[in-house]
């Protein structure tokens, strides 16, 4: 049995725990510094996290880079080769958070003065900003390990500890908050909170990759550069599907108001909500088709892409049936809108479905095309993609509103889906279209129709009530779920056999 297979469960069941403990303690913790921050405390400290969240594209792609490397060269055994290329990303890690740490803390001054910062506050600030910079900057270079960990297929481990990571962080800034510890005690409490996770992962690594040095003396800036070409494409495909996530709320600020934002965000949240769910399934694809490229295995490759994307389409989509139902009740629940506005739910319907497409038709193919060397056909993708829902979404906005924005996604993100990235995978993998949508419908059918049967029969036997909430949701997609796990249970008992 492959490796990715013996780990498939631990790392989906990990990714899961992880999902909803963050999600469960930043509901919490943003209430709670809602209540104990000033204004301009809870400001700075959103600011200088939503710095950190745009972390990601400093790396240049290299953090993929190493994922991909680690898959393909301890498949191959070329230890040498990966130490170079290992040690070469990590100095390169440390030099750029050294001239980061450098050119923030000589800003400082002029930073606070710009955001309006009162001069009783600035030392406060001041402090706090300066800890915040030095725990970036010793963050960034170990940023590399959960990749690494990535790379090993031992994703579960990266997860668990990052869960015990958001309960430390909550546990000891919610005691701050109600102690009344200073702004610069918080920040570096969430700071330490937040490296712990990447220290653990470089301790298992390190262990793990014996023969494998991180000594400067292994740094060869070749070995990085025959790796440029994937790296940059992995960079511009981050980037492109980061403008496609934010743009939406840009577009509508620019074009019919910041105000209607707020419109479109409500009905934004469940299909946010339905793509994390979905991506916690196909955590293990990169790193196991890297393994599987690198060894040539085309048939564990195409067995990798079908059965996930089978066991994708058969709990994904009641997932997406639910909310898709349930819509207005689960956007009230999300938001705490006492009534949900008729464009808002549009909206919702429009992107949800977008994001149910976008994961059956590229959430399990561009993880496995991406190491198969076909990542600047994807990168050219990613960026039509882009650039089509940028454009058309400015286009609609201005004839149809905040529907028209979300309309902009829609089309593109369905097309591009199945007209583009289902043949490519077809195609690249040597697979024929009969086989390929033979096997999503084996074993498949006869529990989404006892899943849709019970779905319909809740929904006009049972109508959920006004005031029917979580509980009044939670019973009903459990009722639904049984019957689907019950007869889909050999699609799911052979992901971890394919």
């Amino acid at each position: 049995m492959a490796e990715w297979q013996r780990r498939f469960w631990s790392t989906t069941a990990s990714g899961y725990v992880a999902l909803v403990t963050r999600m469960i303690s930043g509901l919490v913790m943003f209430r709670l510094m809602f209540q104990h921050f000033s204004e301009a405390e809870f400001g700075f400290w959103a600011l200088l996290w939503s710095l950190f969240g745009y972390g990601i594209l400093l790396d240049f792609g290299f953090g993929f880079t190493a994922q991909k490397a680690v898959a393909e060269k301890t498949a191959t055994g070329d230890r040498e080769g990966l130490s170079r290329l290992l040690a070469t990303i990590f100095w390169t890690f440390v030099g750029m958070a050294g001239l980061l740490l450098t050119v923030f803390l000589l800003i400082r001054g002029p930073f606070l003065a710009r955001m309006g910062v009162h001069a009783e506050d600035h030392p406060e600030f001041a402090q706090a900003y300066t800890v915040f910079f030095i725990g970036l900057a010793f963050m960034f270079p170990l940023g590399l390990f959960p990749e690494i960990l990535r790379g090993l297929q031992r994703i579960d481990i990266a997860n668990w500890f990052g869960t015990l990571s958001t309960v430390l962080n909550f546990g000891f800034l919610g005691w701050g908050l109600h102690a009344g510890w200073s702004l610069p005690c918080l920040m570096a409490v969430s700071v330490v909170s937040s490296a712990f996770p990447n220290l653990i992962a470089a301790f298992y690594s390190l262990r793990r990759l014996e023969g494998v040095s991180f000594s400067p003396r292994w740094f060869e800036w070749r070995s990085v550069k025959a790796q440029m070409g994937f790296s940059i494409a992995a960079y511009l495909i981050t980037f492109s599907n980061m403008l496609m996530g934010k743009s939406d709320q840009l577009v509508l600020s620019l074009t019919i108001g910041v105000a209607f934002v707020a419109v479109y965000q409500a009905g934004f949240k469940a299909s946010e909500m339905l793509g994390l769910f979905s991506s916690q399934l196909q955590q293990v694809l990169s790193p196991a088709a890297a393994s599987l490229h690198a060894l040539g295995d085309k048939e564990g490759l195409r067995r990798l892409l079908l059965s996930s994307s089978r066991l994708v389409f058969l709990l994904v989509t009641p997932c997406y049936l639910l909310a898709a139902v349930y819509l207005e009740p689960l956007i009230r629940l999300l938001t705490g809108l006492e009534a949900v506005p008729r464009e808002t739910w549009l909206v919702g319907q429009a992107l949800l479905f977008a994001t149910f497409s976008s994961q059956l038709t590229s959430g399990s193919s561009k993880r496995v095309l991406m190491m198969c060397g076909d990542e600047r056909q994807l990168l050219f993708i990613s960026l039509v993609d882009a650039a089509i829902n940028l454009v058309l979404s400015i286009i609609l906005a201005f004839k149809l509103g905040v529907l028209g924005v979300a309309l902009g996604t829609f089309f593109p993100t369905v097309l591009v889906g199945w007209l583009w990235i289902v043949p490519l995978t077809v195609r690249r993998l040597e697979l024929r279209w009969t086989t390929y949508l033979s096997h999503h419908l084996q074993g498949t059918v006869a529990p989404l129709a006892a899943f849709t049967a019970v779905l319909l029969l809740l929904r006009f036997a049972y109508p959920l009530p006004e005031d029917g909430g979580l509980i009044g949701l939670g019973w009903r997609g459990l009722v639904c779920m049984v019957p689907l796990l019950f007869l889909g249970r050999g699609v799911i008992r052979q992901m971890a056999r394919a």
